[in-house]
């Protein structure tokens, strides 16, 4: 049975965590000010900043909404595109596997030209967004 975690896993950076500073990084650089600029807007240390940015503090939803204002950001750009995790990534991967199989037997099973036709026509009418 899996246990709670500690207080302190609780408070351990997060893979999310150290994109959101990432994010904090890049968008602090794209409108060019430094860490002290942006710690003296947000009423903290550089280093406090640093730790952000470097995924080593996690970000509050009220300060995350702080930085968001210092740098005009809006507060989406600090998740997206977050990449999903290696285990989404996996069964994304074979959930597409098994449907490409499946797929390929419906194909395989078509004998008369004008299934196929028609097949062709069905896929390409779903449009590039769907292939």
């Amino acid at each position: 049975m899996p246990h709670a975690p500690s207080p302190q896993d609780v408070r351990k950076p997060t893979d999310a965590d150290r994109f959101i500073g990432r994010q904090v990084r890049q968008a602090r650089r794209e409108v060019g000010m430094t860490q002290e600029a942006l710690s003296e807007k947000l009423g903290l240390t550089f280093q406090q900043v640093q730790k952000y940015e470097a995924g080593r503090s996690r970000l509050s939803a009220g300060r995350l909404r702080d930085v968001a204002i210092a740098l005009s950001k809006p507060i989406n750009y600090f998740y997206e595109p977050f990449p999903a995790a290696p285990q989404v990534r996996d069964l994304e991967r074979a959930r597409i596997g098994l449907l490409k199989r499946e797929a390929k037997k419906l194909v395989d099973s078509l004998e008369r030209a004008d299934d196929l036709e028609a097949a062709i026509q069905v896929l390409t009418a779903l449009g590039p967004s769907h292939r």
